[in-house]
């Protein structure tokens, strides 16, 4: 018994009795483990070196060497896990358990092999069920979120609008007018043609708007009325100096000039 005489027989085997790729893979494997031992045959292998070569958990590599055990292609003993690895054997399947599987077995097998086949039976385990002995547990779906409803714009009415704008500026009914008939021409659109979604919002926006230009004015005004103070204080300042000059004070009177 070769290497070579050993592949023929998995594929011999295989014809007969069917396996997935995952339990191909498993035996190939192990074939490679042998040879890598000079053909020690039985040899010792930990399931700890299969997990980290082949991917797989430790559950799933259970599986997979009950059903290679089933089909003749292997045999094993589990180790102690302290101790030791688990021990396999490479076997060679001979012409009459050929034959009596090929007669007896193909219909069995083939349905044994696809309902007990743990990776399949895995992937169709329920949501929320240990997926740890799967290669590729499955993802779960994602959750769709709910389609937003858009809120229909109702335009408010000019009651609305002046409630709205009630004492927030001193002509506050003047500007609640203003505001209303100015985007009520405008079909409730801005001036770039967008819809309004909230008029409420353009409405303080707005109300902010007259407050600024107010207090702009007021500052103005107030800034004007002290530069005029100043200047007819200074007006009057240069009148009074001229009358003293001139010996006379500020009313026509003779101006006493007083001791420096």
């Amino acid at each position: 018994m070769n290497y070579i005489e050993l592949v023929n027989n998995f594929w011999t085997v295989r014809r007969i009795r069917p396996m997935t790729s995952y339990e191909a893979d498993f035996y190939f494997y192990l074939l490679k483990e042998c040879n890598s031992r000079n053909w020690t045959n039985p040899f010792e292998l930990p399931s700890r070196n299969v997990e980290l070569e082949l991917g797989i958990s430790r559950k799933t590599i259970c599986d997979l060497r009950n059903k290679l055990q089933q089909k003749g292609l292997i045999s094993f003993k589990e180790g102690n896990k302290r101790a030791n690895g688990a021990f396999y054997q490479i076997l060679y399947v001979s012409d009459g358990n050929k034959n009596g599987n090929e007669s007896g077995n193909v219909n069995g097998n083939i349905n044994g092999n696809v309902n007990g086949n743990p990776l399949y039976k895995q992937k169709h385990k329920p949501m929320g069920g240990d997926n740890s002995g799967e290669l590729f547990p499955p993802e779960p779906p994602l959750k769709k979120k709910p389609p937003k409803t858009k809120v229909e714009f109702i335009p408010p009415t000019v009651e609305e609008v002046k409630e709205y704008f009630r004492d927030k500026l001193p002509n506050w009914e003047l500007q609640a007018d203003i505001f209303y008939n100015h985007f009520s021409g405008l079909g409730w659109k801005t001036s770039t043609g967008a819809k309004v979604e909230r008029w409420d919002s353009r409405a303080n926006l707005w109300i902010i708007e007259k407050k600024q230009q107010g207090n702009g004015k007021t500052e103005t005004q107030g800034q004007n009325g002290r530069d005029a103070d100043k200047a007819a204080k200074a007006r009057n300042l240069i009148a009074e100096y001229a009358a003293i000059e001139q010996g006379y004070d500020a009313v026509g009177h003779q101006a006493e000039i007083p001791d420096l």
